[in-house]
């Protein structure tokens, strides 16, 4: 037996070598964007000298190792720093010390880590990031993204279609049927077993498929068109209001930023109108929406917000430039929610987490990590703009539509929801940005702060030599 498993481990390692040298690293990020999201810890999980392993684990250290070894090969393009760079710098040196200036060690016994909230919130979406920024691309590159995607999604939507329905049955994998993993059991939440996150790939995926229906052929655009209607019905099914923005407002995104004319104010116009006929016909449904609990729970949690909001302006208040430290606003709170100087019921708050992304970094981080926070994704979204308004190719301008998009979506959930605690959170987002980046980087598109002039552009290069 030793011996077939050393044989086994040979010729895994050769043709793990070969897939490095020559594999597609874009593809090779929505690879570990599924099997980060189907596959994960709560696929499985085993220990290997007493630490514990899963596939999405294993899987960002091979695409880190594949992109060091085509780097080293000259097949990647190591683009200059840009104004960007020194932004996102300045935050996770911020994340860093934060984090490690506080008492990162006293852990309660059902709090994430922060070490472990460090990494998989932000430090695997970042190595995604440097993936996509400096990656070759091509029409051909973006049209296999597109599908790859696409795919990805209607697994996505069809898993949550079951879930809606209760055929639990027929769901893979099968712990998507266990009540007690994850949370959000009845709603649609797909394989990441939590309806926000569900609901970002769910927005970015039908977004993919829109965008592929301008890059297919006229036989292939009824097929690919018959799948939005998918999306829709999933993306109902989560029962989540800001999953409902998130996917509205990138549909809105989509349709301003690729057709012309009369067809977009039309279908703009239409869109708006539905949506604000669905609000003021059925506020009081949306706003009393029976989920998993009952509708005064649902209302509760509704008002919480406001609970919410006081007590972090309150500690925001207290350490405007620093703030608490990273990933300790569950214990931090704890001080505040004895104020009784306004009508709220704080002590509601004591076993959750952060109920706002944007709010629980203003905490934890203060002003010195909100600000350049904030200012990180509000490039992401210039970028992903003056990409999509550009006079670039078409396929690089739908990389542009689907930036603009998922910034909307990611802010939909950021007002609501924290998304940055397990590692699928925020890695669509951020491989996104890193392909934006680098396009908008290509197409002359931004400012460099670098004084060291680049090498030609591969685009240019390939130009040229046409």
């Amino acid at each position: 037996m030793p011996i077939l498993i050393a044989i086994f481990a040979l010729v895994g390692l050769v043709w793990g070598t070969i897939l490095a040298a020559r594999g597609n690293l874009l593809l090779a990020c929505v690879g570990q964007l599924v099997v980060t999201s189907v596959f994960g810890v709560y696929f499985l999980q085993f220990d290997v000298g007493g630490i514990t392993l899963s596939l999405d684990r294993l899987g960002i250290v091979c695409l880190v190792g594949a992109f060091v070894l085509q780097w080293k090969l000259g097949k990647v393009e190591i683009r200059p720093w840009m104004t960007l760079d020194t932004v996102m710098a300045i935050f996770f040196g911020v994340l860093f010390l934060n984090t490690f200036s506080h008492d990162f060690r006293n852990i309660g016994p059902d709090d994430v880590p922060p070490v472990q909230h460090l990494i998989n919130g932000y430090l695997i979406p970042l190595a995604i990031y440097i993936v996509a920024r400096n990656i070759k691309y091509d029409e051909k590159q973006v049209d296999w993204f597109l599908v790859a995607m696409t795919i990805f999604g209607v697994y996505l939507a069809v898993t949550g279609i079951l879930e809606g329905l209760g055929l639990y049955g027929f769901v893979f994998p099968r712990y998507i049927a266990d009540p007690k993993v994850g949370l959000h059991f009845s709603r649609a939440r797909g394989p990441m077993v939590q309806s926000i996150s569900y609901g970002v790939y769910l927005c970015g995926c039908m977004l993919t498929t829109c965008l592929l229906w301008y890059r297919t052929s006229s036989k292939m655009r009824w097929f690919v068109l018959g799948l939005v209607p998918l999306f829709l019905a999933a993306i109902f099914f989560t029962k989540t209001r800001t999953v409902w923005m998130g996917g509205g407002l990138s549909l809105l995104a989509g349709v301003f930023l690729t057709m012309q004319g009369k067809a977009r104010a039309v279908l703009i116009t239409g869109m708006v109108a539905c949506a604000l006929l669905a609000v003021v016909a059925k506020s009081d449904a949306i706003m009393g929406l029976k989920r998993e609990g009952s509708a005064e729970d649902t209302k509760r949690s509704v008002s919480m917000r406001a609970s919410f909001t006081y007590v972090s302006w309150e500690m925001f208040l207290d350490r405007p430039i620093l703030g608490h430290g990273f990933s300790q606003f569950k214990k931090a709170k704890l001080p505040y929610l004895a104020d009784r100087n306004v009508d709220l019921v704080l002590e509601l708050l004591r076993e959750y987490d952060h109920h706002n992304t944007f709010l629980s970094v203003l905490c934890d981080l203060g002003l010195a990590g909100f600000l350049p926070y904030l200012a990180m994704y509000c490039l992401w979204l210039r970028d992903a703009w003056r990409q999509a308004r550009s006079n670039s190719p078409p396929w690089a301008k739908a990389v542009g539509v689907l930036g603009v998009g998922m910034i909307l979506v990611a802010f939909s959930q950021m007002v609501g929801h924290e998304i940055t605690f397990m590692p699928y959170e925020q890695s669509l987002i951020f491989l996104i940005a890193g392909m934006n980046a680098a396009l908008v980087y290509d197409f002359g598109l931004v400012s460099r702060t670098s004084s060291i002039q680049p090498r030609q552009s591969w685009h240019s290069q390939t130009a040229a030599q046409g």
